[in-house]
């Protein structure tokens, strides 16, 4: 009771929550969030999230993408192809949340809202496995910002609820056993810290754990991911391994956010013995990223693999594993490596 009058008061006299004030944020932080207002990065993310006003968010009624690889390599992209285009809209939620809490600037929260609902009301089907892909992707993104946004009592969210739990959630891959399990673990805890699911939380938790059991093996390597080729003869073919790195950061990145997310809602698994083969995989995966000849697929590649630096997770596990090459790897590459989250100005130092 005494919770509902101060709320009233607080509308009544034209309160604001300031920092401290705000309910707790479970990823980022309410502290992370205060960090990067606090940093340079956010001039350049206000500056996007201006530029992310004039959005023409585009929702797609019947999401069914083909196929991402063919026989000899990607199939390219249109500009409005469904991918990309979640992908860009996710983000810009993403970041649209971060300014509305930093600057509680309602044009911020009210642009993001519109694109959550824009998809909730237009997306009917996810009708392909790509499509299904691709929600566990990127969507995660889009629900971080929603979850961010929820304390905003004069959006009306219902029926982004409803669209999550019958569009989003059942295209989850988590039951897979490469990266799409992975992804669709960060689905599920997306998802279910935005609906306060508990169930979906337990359930992500739980197969957080089976996954690192099944993937990791006793060196470290991730066997699903290291055999990556460029096309669709997935571990073979004359460029078998050649985004070995590329698929072993793909893996680890969902993993730790995840694991973030997790922690923040009080389902830790940095305390669980499954811990200890993330960060077997991780210094792993610094090694090969600093000496990428030393990768098992480095010579049958003549020295050409794909995507080697993505290491913008790197900044959460450092901080968790302390993986000796890490620092170096942070230092080599951290500035210039692809950080849609922000990962760098979030937990950086």
């Amino acid at each position: 009771m005494k919770y509902k009058y101060l709320c009233l008061a607080l509308v009544l006299f034209g309160g604001q929550l300031q920092a401290a004030d705000r309910p707790h944020s479970l990823f980022p932080t309410s502290e992370q969030i205060d960090k990067l207002g606090a940093s340079k990065e956010w001039r350049g993310l206000k500056a996007s999230c201006k530029s992310d006003l004039s959005l023409k968010s585009r929702p797609i009624a019947d999401f069914s993408p083909g196929p991402h690889y063919g026989p000899t390599g990607v199939v390219p992209d249109g500009e409005n192809a469904p991918g990309p285009t979640l992908r860009r809209e996710s983000l810009a939620v993403y970041d649209l949340a971060l300014c509305a809490e930093i600057s509680h600037d309602r044009r911020f929260s009210a642009k993001a809202e519109e694109i959550l609902d824009g998809w909730a009301h237009t997306t009917k089907r996810v009708g392909t496995e790509q499509g299904e892909d691709e929600f566990n992707f990127y969507f995660p993104y889009a629900l971080i910002g929603a979850s961010l946004l929820a304390q905003d009592t004069s959006w009306h969210s219902d029926d982004l609820e409803k669209f999550v739990r019958d569009i989003a959630v059942p295209a989850n891959h988590s039951n897979r056993p490469n990266n799409h399990g992975n992804w669709g673990v960060l689905l599920l805890a997306t998802a279910g810290e935005y609906l306060h699911d508990q169930t979906l939380i337990t359930r992500a938790r739980q197969r957080w754990l089976d996954l690192m059991r099944t993937q990791v093996a006793e060196d470290g390597s991730l066997p699903l991911e290291i055999c990556r080729s460029d096309t669709s003869n997935w571990c073979g073919g004359p460029t078998k391994g050649i985004r070995g790195i590329h698929y072993t950061h793909w893996t680890l990145f969902p993993t730790a956010i995840a694991a973030e997310i997790l922690r923040n809602l009080g389902q830790d698994v940095y305390s669980a013995p499954e811990a200890d083969l993330l960060c077997k995989a991780y210094a792993k995966a610094a090694t090969w990223s600093l000496h990428p000849e030393t990768f098992p697929y480095f010579a049958s590649n003549n020295g050409k693999l794909d995507s080697v630096n993505d290491v913008a997770y790197f900044y959460i596990l450092q901080s968790r594993c302390h993986a000796p090459d890490g620092p170096a790897v942070l230092s080599q590459f951290g500035v210039t490596a692809s950080d849609p989250l922000l990962l760098r100005a979030i937990y950086g130092k």
